[in-house]
């Protein structure tokens, strides 16, 4: 709302306040400047505040500079008349004779006759255009600017008017007085002014303290500008009044929590507001204070315009630091260095997450709630699930990352490598059904260019051996025991949480706790038949709280020491044929308990197979003695088991 420093000069004196100081303490206090216009005709400068909806009592000039009056602590220069209502019509609704009345409804009929209408001053013009109001004729323009000085104005109805849909009782409800003596003074041309001390906000009366209290002055002010610049002849004026009760709003503020909202002042250590301070400010702030000593608190009368936002002890605190201004006050809070206290299941999480992220793999989230993959599992259901789409507490991650693998394709989005750590839920089919809440760790990569042999040769997909690489060396990384391994095949119970019906049958493999062989986690090749797609996918699901139980800690470290042999080693390399389902873990086993003390190392070179499907498996022995050197008798003797030993691995 825009307001003219001119204007407010005519209330209060600001001509010792400097116009930054002025603005300053203004914008501190909660009315914020949003612009500033000088006009050079007038000598005036334009101030447009913002105005919150709390205060919205201050829409005047009149208001504006009570506000400044109260912020400065600096009186008004315009006092108030006093309403001589004494020779006024009373009208009492109320026979009760011993009630006590706070407040007094006065309103005045004034006529207007035999006008002749001058030219509205540029002044009032000028008024109107900075408050965007349209110019019309000079009564209904001095009408305005009364109201945008003195927050009140008068009532313009014609006579023909007066009875036509109970005008005047929009203005007061004194009717019965004014249908019995006004009738019979006025004239089928005359203007009716009502001038009255109540407003109608929101169809409820309304009382403003300040500008009932300048009642008469807005009166005098609103004649004189008519008799000036209207002519009129100023009939003889009626009015009438009625004591009403307003009840006041009565808050206690207690000492102990102004120091605790507002803190102690600055340059003044472990030192608050002092108590005549507080009730300094609250006069001021004209609340009319009363001190309890033996309770130490305050008790203000709130003055009913500011009823709307002084409703609670916090608003009257608010009040006090506003006018004694916040910026006295310590505004540094105080910093604690402590940290708080992280779990080692925290910090375990936190390192799974960083050692996936380096690795390349990106995190997602999705909700646990969902449409699970039908299958033979019992899924716990929702009761009264809002859609069809989440009506299960889903049994694994996968399908979730199986939903974001196909969201991404479907957005041209290739290479995804992807992982989740959330919450699964299964159900115990014991006696009784018993839910249980599990943590898993789950994963999907799909990568057609992960690997490149030579910069001439096209890049290529990933594959089940750089994969399984991936997740040994993320185990490596945590520190984790477990061990990537074939699933074990006298366990045929289907392993529901690791989702082991995505797998293909061929293509996968267990994760481990070495320490008692149970199985924690499946990682392997997507049956495609799930994505319906000739694209190649790895999957993997663990056991999150099973897969942090294999990891150890880095404390102290472990130190595994052997005999180093000086002497030179012999190398041989061997071919064997395999059938199609040997795990190469029992060929190890075999050659290294037949010349367990000669073997140093052991490796596999490669698997192929050839047109006929025979399965070729290449294996690197390494042969060294720790007290001798091999002579050609220990060779001949190591050539001669490996033939023989060949020659039983071919025939099993």
């Amino acid at each position: 709302m825009k307001f003219s420093l001119q204007t407010i000069n005519h209330f209060i004196n600001l001509n010792k306040i400097k116009f930054h100081e002025f603005e300053e303490n203004l914008t501190l206090s909660g009315l914020e400047i949003d612009s500033l216009e000088t006009i050079d005709k007038y000598k005036d400068k334009i101030i447009d505040i913002n105005i919150t909806a709390n205060r919205e009592e201050i829409c005047s000039s009149l208001s504006l500079a009570i506000e400044t009056s109260t912020i400065f602590n600096i009186p008004v220069t315009i006092l108030p008349i006093k309403l001589n209502y004494k020779n006024s019509v009373e009208h009492n609704t109320n026979k009760l004779i011993k009630t006590r009345y706070t407040h007094i409804v006065h309103t005045r009929i004034v006529t207007l006759e035999k006008m002749f209408t001058k030219q509205t001053p540029d002044w009032i013009l000028n008024q109107l255009k900075i408050n965007r109001i349209e110019y019309s004729e000079t009564l209904n323009n001095i009408k305005e600017y009364i109201r945008i000085k003195w927050g009140q104005t008068f009532h313009i109805i014609s006579n023909k008017e007066m009875y036509q849909n109970n005008n005047i009782i929009k203005y007061s409800n004194l009717i019965e007085l004014f249908n019995s003596r006004i009738t019979k003074t006025i004239n089928s041309k005359s203007k009716i002014l009502i001038f009255t001390t109540i407003n109608k906000k929101e169809n409820t009366k309304f009382f403003n303290n300040e500008s009932n209290e300048f009642y008469e002055n807005a009166f005098i002010d609103s004649i004189k500008l008519i008799n000036t610049f209207i002519g009129a002849k100023i009939g003889k004026y009626h009015e009438a009044y009625q004591r009403i009760i307003v009840e006041n709003n009565i808050i206690t503020i207690r000492k102990k929590k102004i120091d605790e909202s507002l803190g102690y002042i600055k340059g003044k250590k472990l030192k608050y507001i002092k108590t005549n301070k507080i009730e300094s400010i609250l006069q001021q702030l004209k609340l009319l204070p009363k001190y309890n000593k033996k309770d130490k608190s305050f008790k203000v009368i709130i003055p009913n315009y500011r009823k709307n936002d002084l409703t609670r002890e916090i608003d009257i605190i608010e009040e006090i630091g506003r006018i004694y201004q916040f910026k006295h006050f310590f505004n540094n809070i105080t910093t604690h260095n402590l940290q708080g206290y992280k779990s080692k299941n925290f910090i375990q999480i936190k390192q799974i997450r960083n050692a996936l992220s380096k690795l390349g793999l990106n995190e997602v989230i999705n909700c646990c709630i969902t449409k699970n993959i039908p299958n033979n599992i019992n899924n716990p259901k929702i009761y009264n699930p809002i859609t069809y789409e989440q009506q299960d507490l889903r049994t694994n991650i996968l399908e979730n990352l199986l939903n974001n693998y196909k969201q991404n394709i479907n957005n041209s989005k290739n290479n995804i490598e992807i992982f989740e750590i959330g919450k699964v839920f299964e159900i115990n089919n014991n006696n009784t059904k018993v839910y249980q809440e599990k943590r898993h760790l789950s994963g999907l990569i799909s990568n057609q260019n992960y690997t490149r042999n030579s910069w001439r040769n096209q890049s290529s997909s990933i594959t089940l051996f750089h994969f399984k690489n991936i997740i040994e060396t993320f185990l490596e990384t945590i520190n984790s025991e477990a061990t990537i391994q074939e699933i074990l095949r006298n366990n045929k119970k289907v392993h529901v949480n690791f989702a082991e019906y995505l797998f293909k049958k061929t293509k996968k493999m267990g994760i481990y706790n070495p320490k008692n062989k149970n199985i924690i986690g499946i990682i392997g090749e997507l049956n495609n038949k799930f994505i319906n797609k000739d694209e190649t996918i790895y999957i993997f699901e663990i056991n999150l709280n099973q897969l942090i139980a294999t990891t150890q800690s880095k404390n102290h470290l472990k130190y595994t020491s052997k005999q180093y042999s000086n002497y030179p080693s012999v190398t041989r390399d061997i071919s064997i044929k395999l059938q199609k389902y040997i795990h190469i873990e029992k060929i190890k086993k075999n050659i290294v308990n037949e010349n367990n003390k000669l073997i140093e190392s052991l490796e596999i070179l490669n698997e192929y197979k050839n047109n006929n499907k025979s399965r070729y498996v290449s294996i690197r022995i390494t042969y060294r003695s720790k007290i001798r050197t091999l002579n050609s008798q220990d060779i001949k003797e190591i050539d001669t088991n490996l033939e023989n030993k060949i020659k039983e691995l071919q025939q099993t």
